[in-house]
């Protein structure tokens, strides 16, 4: 039996899937079996389980995989209907997809493995931001998922997975007083009171300094799926998707008490766009709500409550912008 399990989508579906990767590994041991990940084929680098069998579709001789295969898994978690009612995670998701069980007690927990060069490489960039912004704890913030997109009041993001602009104007302002803040997104939209290292960290550096970081704050993309690979503490803005199936509940996650309608991507993108019109009072968050948030993320940092109030970002009433993170896809 020779099987191909043929993934595909951003790279934070990707990440969510190794789990599942690594069980099908266990429960076939002696089994002759492939991986295809179109253009994140370097995520398992590091898993002597995966690594070895993890190609491009696109490289020189991949479909000979294919053309010998008896079997080929195209696992699509976003067609699972304990997923998209918002009832399991993308990993457990991934395990009924790949593994076909239902039981996620023996599914391993999120992980990537760095090379110690990766290591190192995001040490000196750590270094060479307090440098420049000496201010002791380094956060990582990526505000921006992949379908945001550049407007001349700002920067928007139409599926609602994105920071809105008043909230990350507010947390930059404040957080850059007392922290060293690395921005994880598009060079063209960098603050400069965040450093932006030059030149842009490949997505497996990026993995590396969020590990060494002190805290990750972000939105639905892959920088928080790395954050969760590593234990590593974050807070995580979401609005246009479910906090069940997209994000980790031992995060804190931002979002306002208001309905959510779920999506229907992968399925039907008409009714994802309607479903993403009712859900826009999702990310239109008052500024108690963003200031609450924000004294949550210092708790969390700190351990214990900020002892200065922060200041007030002058609000700008004009709808909330996002940003596409140099043309990737990321999910």
């Amino acid at each position: 039996m020779t099987t191909v399990i043929s993934l595909d989508g951003g790279l934070g579906r990707i990440i969510t899937a190794i789990p599942a990767l690594l069980k099908y590994h266990k429960n076939h041991p002696d089994e002759e079996w492939y991986i295809t990940i179109p253009g994140w084929e370097f995520i398992t680098w590091g898993f002597p389980e995966l690594q070895e069998r993890t190609f491009s579709p696109e490289a020189k001789g991949t479909f000979n995989l294919f053309w010998k295969a008896d079997r080929v898994i195209s696992p699509e978690p976003y067609r699972l209907p304990a997923y998209y009612r918002n009832e399991i995670s993308l990993r457990e998701a991934f395990d009924v997809c790949i593994n076909n069980s239902t039981d996620h007690s023996d599914l391993p927990p999120m992980q990537l493995n760095l090379s110690m060069q990766e290591k190192r490489s995001a040490y000196d960039i750590i270094k060479r931001s307090k440098k420049k912004h000496p201010k002791g704890k380094t956060i990582v913030i990526q505000p921006y998922g992949s379908t945001a997109t550049p407007h001349p009041s700002g920067v928007f993001d139409d599926s609602l997975r994105s920071m809105p602009q008043k909230m990350l104007d507010y947390f930059i302002d404040n957080l850059s007083k007392n922290y060293n803040l690395i921005y994880m997104g598009a060079k063209d939209f960098h603050d400069i009171r965040t450093y932006k290292p030059d030149p842009d960290p490949d997505l497996r550096s990026w993995a590396a300094i969020i590990k060494a970081a002190d805290y990750f704050i972000g939105c639905d993309s892959c920088g928080q799926h790395m954050c969760k690979a590593f234990n590593k503490k974050a807070s995580v803005m979401i609005a246009g998707t479910h906090k069940t199936n997209t994000t980790y509940d031992n995060f804190h996650i931002i979002e306002r008490d208001v309905s959510f309608y779920p999506d229907s991507m992968r399925i039907s993108g008409f009714h994802a766009h309607m479903v993403s019109r009712l859900n826009e009072p999702r990310i239109d968050f008052t500024q108690e709500e963003i200031e609450k948030a924000y004294q949550k993320i210092i708790e969390n940092i700190q351990g214990t409550a900020p002892q200065v109030k922060p200041v007030s970002v002058k609000q700008d009433l004009t709808p909330e912008p996002q940003k596409k993170i140099g043309g990737v896809m990321y999910n």
